[in-house]
């Protein structure tokens, strides 16, 4: 068994060689110390790291000014994860780190009609949470948890072109023919999610043949933000020359749940095998903004008796728009099986 040397130990050991040396003559010499003894006490730090795999199912809902999109994905996901438990204060540190290696689904928008199957899609997390287990005994504890969880969940569900014009500099045009042209490029959806987590947990252990970890929690505020770059969002009434000017670019709130249920096998000393699942669901509303940008095209130009004067046009123009769309709902759900194995040391 591990055991550890303390500070305060040193410091009893430095005050008793004085009282050792007074002794001496007194009754001979003390006796030596036994040959088991050692300083200190139970280490009482236990870690755990490994790996997991997580088979997940996703579905989102999207919207922007009358624009709704639901999304459905699958999606198979490999983590890596460390956890610190200390038996003295029965507290424990454990975090994680994940990324779909794969994903296929399908997507269906309103006002198009049919279902198609999603281009590709980027999940990744991280999370890290703190929990104590004070109430229990030795093999059962419940207490609460707290943590932070970050995703970046994005289904790529097309893109639409934006100018990247920003003045009448960034028009190529010709001044004799009046010919005219602008540069294009877009953006894929993106979203960043930062959630705070706080809940209850339990674990019940049975000596060193397998384990039971429950957690239940409230997400009671998450930050979204990114990029929602799917729709075109110019106005039916700008005309020809009117041209989306950028992605639209998606900031709001959220709030959810979030729950894992894993049992856990111990076929030796320092191996664990764990199965079980997990789940997160979040719900809020995002404003996003986004520009448009509106051509004025080169002008044939005239002398003042009417005949075409030279250069035979005019240089064009460009005008530009932002917009703010608020309250736009939206849904974020994911769940699936959890596989882990992990080594204690």
């Amino acid at each position: 068994m591990k055991r550890t040397l303390t500070i305060a130990s040193l410091l009893a050991g430095s005050v008793a060689l004085p009282a050792t040396a007074a002794d001496y003559g007194y009754g001979g010499m003390r006796t030596a110390y036994p040959t088991n003894w050692q300083i200190g006490e139970d280490n009482p730090l236990r870690f755990e790291a490994g790996v997991r795999y997580w088979y997940s199912l996703g579905e989102q809902s999207l919207s922007l000014q009358g624009y709704e999109q639901d999304i459905n994905s699958t999606s198979h996901s490999g983590e890596a994860f460390v956890r610190i438990d200390d038996d003295s204060t029965r507290s424990f540190l454990e975090a994680n780190v994940g990324y779909a290696f794969a994903t296929s689904g399908d997507y269906s928008t309103d006002g198009i009609g049919g279902t198609f199957d999603l281009p590709g899609a980027r999940l990744g997390y991280v999370g890290a949470d703190f929990g104590m287990m004070p109430f229990g005994n030795e093999s059962f504890g419940v207490g609460a948890v707290i943590g932070y969880q970050y995703f970046n969940e994005s289904p790529e569900t097309g893109r639409a072109s934006f100018t990247t014009a920003r003045s009448a500099s960034d028009i190529a045009w010709s001044s004799s023919t009046g010919d005219w042209s602008i540069g294009f490029d877009s953006e894929p959806n993106n979203f960043d999610i930062h959630a705070a987590k706080i809940g209850l947990v339990s674990r019940f252990e049975v000596a060193d043949a397998f384990d039971i970890t429950a957690e239940a929690a409230a997400l009671p505020y998450a930050w979204v933000d990114g990029t929602l770059g799917t729709p075109d969002l110019v106005p039916e009434d700008f005309g020809g020359n009117a041209f989306l000017a950028s992605a639209a670019s998606v900031g709001g709130y959220a709030y959810g749940a979030a729950g894992k249920l894993m049992v856990g096998f111990h076929p030796t000393e320092n191996l664990t095998v764990r199965i079980g699942g997990r789940a997160s669901y979040l719900q809020g509303e995002y404003d996003a903004t986004f520009d448009t940008a509106t051509v004025t095209p080169p002008q044939p130009s005239f002398e003042p008796d009417g005949t075409p004067a030279d250069p035979a046009y005019t240089a064009p123009n460009l005008s530009r728009q932002s917009y703010i769309s608020t309250n736009n709902p939206f849904s974020f759900f994911r769940y699936g099986a959890l596989f882990e194995l992990a080594g204690r040391f």
